[in-house]
């Protein structure tokens, strides 16, 4: 009999909305069981359950605004807006005096990290880094520039612009596959999605010193070199950032990742996760053709979040924001776009959905005579 790991207890702070979709998917986390959640008062989510800070389903966790010494061995950083020094630094230096380790998912200046690291040198404490890692690039090189056939069905997960609960969608196909007992391999659109036994979409797909036509070849080389490796039933490929240009101000990248990481894998079934907006069935055809014509697969499902673009913010800011609404809004205007579109539309944040989402995708396969046993 092997021995049953034990996982570290982790408590995750500064915690915030973005972080939901790993809070509600917390089994994937590994070598880690989340026991709690962590925010400064001015959050405004003490003794909340962890859900309403995204407005979504609750999943019995609350937010606290401090910690004990027994109730955790990691502290875990996740993505941040606030002051590193006057904010999150404190806190760091604290667990680690506590004799707590250290866990950065957050894409952390160089200077920050080496404070961190002399922190934990000084108390003897484990700082562990789950941002920047990045495919051994030798394993992809660029022997031959030719597209390698990819042999495992691909759902590919994109969006027309961000704050569409992307990722959330991500592990819940992730959650649902490896429940009903495939292999899954996938990239994800984190930077930490390695601390949840998958890949993060490649740094050399933003490295401005790649050739644009070399991205497409290393990306494709990339998942090939995934695929021979793990073996798997099936790949969900999560793609960073939006599909379209929503203006003159804000061009989502025109969409360049997405139409080199879709050159390079051809999905079997895409979804496309949409914002929050008074979106009819013309439109979502619109979208579908658009798709179409530009990234060369077909929408299979829609995926609607609860963030609204705040166009009057975002134009004043000069730069994307956003307002959240109830998961409940959502549903009503699912209710009524779903009498217009042949394309199913789904709302990640309601659980009902969520499986049906993951089924719909499953079945989709499984029409397609894909290989997934």
């Amino acid at each position: 009999m092997g021995e049953t790991m034990v996982k570290k207890r982790a408590i995750v702070y500064p915690y915030h909305a973005d972080f939901g979709p790993v809070v509600r998917f917390s089994n994937l986390l590994g070598n880690y069981e989340l026991v709690s959640l962590m925010a400064p008062l001015g959050f405004g989510l003490n003794e909340k359950d962890a859900a309403y800070s995204y407005y979504g389903e609750d999943v019995g966790i609350k937010v606290k605004d401090s910690f004990s010494d027994d109730e955790f061995d990691v502290l875990m950083i996740c993505e941040f807006e606030c002051s590193f020094e006057k904010v999150v630094f404190p806190t760091i230096i604290k667990a680690a005096e506590m004799g707590k380790d250290i866990v950065l998912l957050n894409r952390c200046a160089d200077h920050e990290v080496e404070m961190v690291k002399k922190v934990c040198l000084k108390n003897n404490v484990e700082l562990t880094s789950f941002f920047g890692i990045d495919i051994d690039r030798t394993k992809v090189e660029l022997v031959e520039k030719i597209l390698l056939d990819i042999n495992v069905p691909i759902i590919c997960v994109a969006s027309l612009m961000e704050k569409s609960n992307k990722f959330d969608v991500q592990l819940s196909l992730r959650d649902y596959f490896l429940k009903e007992g495939y292999k899954v391999s996938q990239i994800g659109t984190k930077s930490y999605c390695e601390i949840m036994g998958f890949h993060s979409f490649p740094d050399f797909m933003f490295n401005h010193k790649e050739a644009e036509i070399d991205k497409i070849f290393l990306f494709n080389h990339f998942c090939k070199y995934i695929e021979l490796n793990e073996r798997p039933d099936v790949m969900i490929i999560g793609i960073p950032g939006g599909t379209m240009v929503y203006n003159n101000l804000f061009t989502n990248r025109f969409g360049i990742t997405a139409f080199e990481a879709a050159s390079a894998i051809h999905p079997d079934v895409g979804i496309m996760n949409l914002t929050y907006d008074d979106f009819n069935g013309e439109f979502l055809d619109k979208i579908c053709v658009s798709t179409k014509h530009k990234l060369g697969f077909d929408i299979d499902c829609f995926n609607m979040s609860n963030h609204k673009f705040d166009t009057g913010r975002s134009k004043q800011d000069k730069e994307l924001k956003f307002f959240t609404v109830d998961s409940k809004l959502v549903d009503e205007k699912i209710a009524k776009i779903s009498l217009e579109s042949v394309v199913p539309l789904f709302n990640s944040l309601n659980g009902t959905d969520t499986l049906k989402l993951a089924e719909c995708c499953e079945a989709l396969l499984l029409q397609e005579n894909m290989q997934i046993v």
